[in-house]
Order: C-alpha cells, then structure tokens, then sequence
C-alpha cells in the first residue's frame, strides 16, 4: 500500500507539472503573439502535422525553440544567459543576435519538389544608437518562393519576421556590428559560413543547406539558424568648426571681400570610451568657395607639426583611419570667395565627420560677401545702362568739336550781323516813305549844346491859324 501510495502521489505530481507546464507554455505563446510583432498572422502547423508545402517558422510546438513564430531573439555574448526577447545593454559589452529558420514541409514533399523552398532569403536590421527610455527593435525577417499542390505550375512568395529589443540605462550607446561574426549554422555543408553584410539590407541574402543558393527541402532536419554579434559602445564625440580672416581671431563667421581668402580650423575629439573606427572628413560649401589649393593640413597624434594632404577635402574626403577614446585629430584650410559673389550673401560652409560607418557630426562656420550693397554707377554701368542719371555726363571735347563750336558761331554772328543790316535798310525806307529824315548822328556832347544855343533867325514862327498854302 505504501509503495503505491508513492507512485501514486509520483504520477500526481508529474502530472501537475505537466500542467502547469503546458499552462507556461500556452501563457508564454500568449505573452510573444501579443507583446511582440511577429507576423504576419499565417496557418500554424505542430510537429505531428506539418505543412504540406514549403513555409517557414509556422510550428507552435517545436521541440528545440517551442513557437516558431517567435524566432528572432538575443542574449549577452560570454555568459550562460539563454536567448529571449529582450535584453539590455551596457557598455563596453557584446550582444548575439539568433534568428531561427525551419521550413515546416513534411519530409515526403521533398521528393515532388513541392516541399522545397527556393530564393529563401534572411535579412536583419538592429538599432546603432540607444539611450535611456529608449527601446531599440532587432528584426529578422525570412522570405522564399513556393508552390502549393493544387498548383505546382504557379510560384507565390511567402514572407515572415520576428522582432526583439534592446534597452540601456545608459547615455549614447552605440551599437555597431562586428565583422565577420554573422554566421550559419545547419547540418550540412553549408555550416559554418559567414553571411555578407548584405544581410543587413532590405533585400537580405540568400540561405541554404548545403551552399547559399536559396534552396531550403522541408522537415527539422534541413533547418538551422542564424547568429551575429553586436558590440555595445558608449561613444561621444565632439566637433568644432571655427573661421577666421587672419589665422588668429577664430569666429562662427567672418566677412570677406570678394576674390578674399577665409581661413577654417576643425577641432573634432573622442571622449568616449572606444575607439572610434574609419573616421572620414569631408568639407560641404557653397559654390561661391573653392578650396585654395595646398592649403589643408591634418594635425594628430603621428603628426603633431601638421601634415599637408592631397585637395580631396570637398571631393571625397579625407580618411584618418581610427580615432582612440580621448584622441584629438585637427584640421586646417582655405576657401576662397568668388569674385562674383553677390555683396552682403552668407556663404555656407560645413564640415562632417563620418565614423563606425553608420555615424555622423557635423559643424559650420560661414562667411558673408563684404562691400558696398549699394554702388554707384562705375563706367561699365554707364556703358552697359547710359540712361542711369548719374551717367548723364558731359561729353569730352577735341580739336573736331572745337573747330564745329567755332563755325556754329560764326554763323550765328554773321546771321545776326544780317539780321541787323536788313532791318536798318527797312527803317530808312520807312522814314523816307513818311517823309521822316534820320537824326543824324550827334559828334559830341558840345556840338549838341552849341547847336541848341544858336538863335533861329530864319525860321519864321507857324501859328495855329496860320494854314499852309495848297
């Protein structure tokens, strides 16, 4: 009776378990379909009934990773952590990433070619830049060429993802993905292999059991998984741009002549606590600047006295490599103004610093066109508008144009000398007509006086009745 008793209770127990465990598992399917994207919404198959055409992660009770919709997951790199769905992150740490793949065709749908993925593709993105409050999504998304049996002839894409997330408590955390750690692991020759960075494109990069060619038979046996590792990095850089006339009084901007020379110093440093990987200087300015030739000088660590480099500043930019936490790199060069650049424009200029290939800073310091905005007309105005006021000038004058004056006056002298004669001669006329007689010309004063004072003896007086004979 004891004995039974025990087996008894035995079975009891591992049946509770088994409750309670299918209960977790349920709940936990639950929990995944509705706190995490996966999707999209799809027929799901179990072990025991599998599809019978080619699909992917549509297994809810898989015995390795239990719902397969859930096939994107992360964990710390380096320690006996499990894969989950959400993670955070700290400094100076490595994170791997999983993504599942299984095509859930029955094994005997290999054989007709109906259970065989082909053109499956993975692709993956992550967040680079993570700070407090922030809740950075890891995708994985999985997409292949199929047929069905009622219509072999006629192929259809299927499509499916997954999500995790990463959280920090942290300031400017970076993330960045560590070369060559993408990985794939199966069963067959295809084990092993790195996956090119275009996994991290849109359209993804194929996948396969035994080569990379998209082909992926059906059943657990042909399935695998993906990994790839994230570096955690608590990046901060600062850059300063600063812009001066005479290479010692540095300002945010300057005015400068046209035809004039703006001198520029960059001031870019890492105060982070990694080192910063592939740092590219590159110079953006208006089109009334140009770079003065051999005028840029890179100032660092291995050249402390400045080193003159190639005029690549605003065409490709300029590569120092790595910049190491607490390092200083500084740059020094010329833009020129244009000649016709118009008086009183702000002429922009900003320098850029691209890092860890997804990162980027940027500065600007500015010039403005110096001048009078308002000029008086120069002679080239006058010849190109004379109709401007202040062109309305005198015109010179040459030995032609004296000579011309010259007969222009005489003529109207002589005009006027005629003028003069012609009238006189019609006056005598007038008076002779009347019986008028011209005085005669006086000779002086004295003859005037005498002459009054001379008696009129001969003259006899003419009274008012006295009537002239007829």
């Amino acid at each position: 009776m004891r004995t039974i008793s025990l087996i008894t209770k035995k079975r009891v127990a591992k049946s509770i378990k088994a409750i309670f465990g299918i209960a977790t598992i349920l709940l936990g399917q639950v929990l995944v379909s509705s706190a995490f994207a996966w999707g999209p919404e799809r027929a799901t198959y179990t072990n025991e009934h599998p599809a019978d055409y080619a699909t992917f992660n549509s297994i809810t009770d898989n015995v390795a990773v239990g719902d397969e919709r859930n096939f994107v997951r992360v964990r710390e790199l380096g320690t006996d952590s499990t894969y989950t769905d959400e993670v955070e992150v700290a400094p100076g740490k490595e994170y791997e990433v999983y993504i599942y793949f299984h095509n859930d065709a029955a094994s005997n749908t290999n054989q007709s070619g109906v259970g065989v993925a082909t053109n499956t593709r993975v692709a993956s993105a992550y967040p680079t830049l993570l700070n407090p409050n922030d809740r950075g999504m890891i995708s994985g998304i999985l997409s292949w060429s199929y047929v069905t049996p009622s219509d072999p002839n006629n192929a259809k894409t299927g499509k499916v993802w997954d999500e995790a997330y990463l959280t920090t408590k942290a300031e400017n955390v970076v993330l960045r993905y560590k070369t060559g750690t993408a990985i794939i692991h199966n069963d067959g020759d295809a084990n092993g292999s790195v996956l090119p960075t275009a996994l991290f494109t849109e359209e993804g990069t194929p996948i396969g059991f035994n080569k990379l060619t998209g082909t992926v038979p059906g059943c657990a046996e042909y399935s695998g998984y993906i990994t790839y590792t994230l570096i955690a990095e608590n990046t901060t850089v600062s850059l300063d741009k600063k812009v001066s006339l005479d290479g010692e009084n540095w300002s945010e901007s300057v005015s400068v002549d046209p035809n004039g020379i703006a001198t520029y110093w960059v001031t870019f440093k890492n105060t982070g606590n990694t080192t910063l990987t592939n740092v590219i200087f590159k110079d953006s300015h208006d089109e009334k600047l140009s770079l003065v030739s051999g005028t840029t000088k890179v100032y660092d660590s291995a050249n402390p006295d400045g080193k003159q480099i190639d005029d690549i500043l605003d065409i490709s930019g300029y590569n120092v490599g790595d910049v190491a936490p607490g390092a200083l790199v500084q740059l020094t060069y010329q833009l020129r103004v244009a000649n016709d650049a118009d008086c009183g424009k702000n002429l922009k200029n900003v320098i850029s610093a691209d890092y860890n290939s997804t990162e980027k800073v940027s500065d600007e310091a500015n010039v403005t066109v110096k001048g009078n905005c308002d000029p008086t007309p120069t002679p080239e105005d006058c010849t190109t508008n004379p109709n401007l006021p202040e062109c309305q000038t005198i015109p010179d004058t040459g030995p032609v144009e004296i000579i011309l004056a010259i007969i222009i006056v005489l003529g109207l002298c002589g005009a006027g000398f005629y003028f003069w004669r012609t009238h006189k001669k019609v006056k005598a006329v007038e008076n002779k007509v009347s019986g008028k007689t011209e005085p005669k010309p006086v000779a002086n004063k004295a003859e005037e006086k005498t002459e009054e004072k001379t008696p009129k003896e001969n003259t006899p007086e003419v009274k008012p009745d006295d009537k002239k004979p007829e």
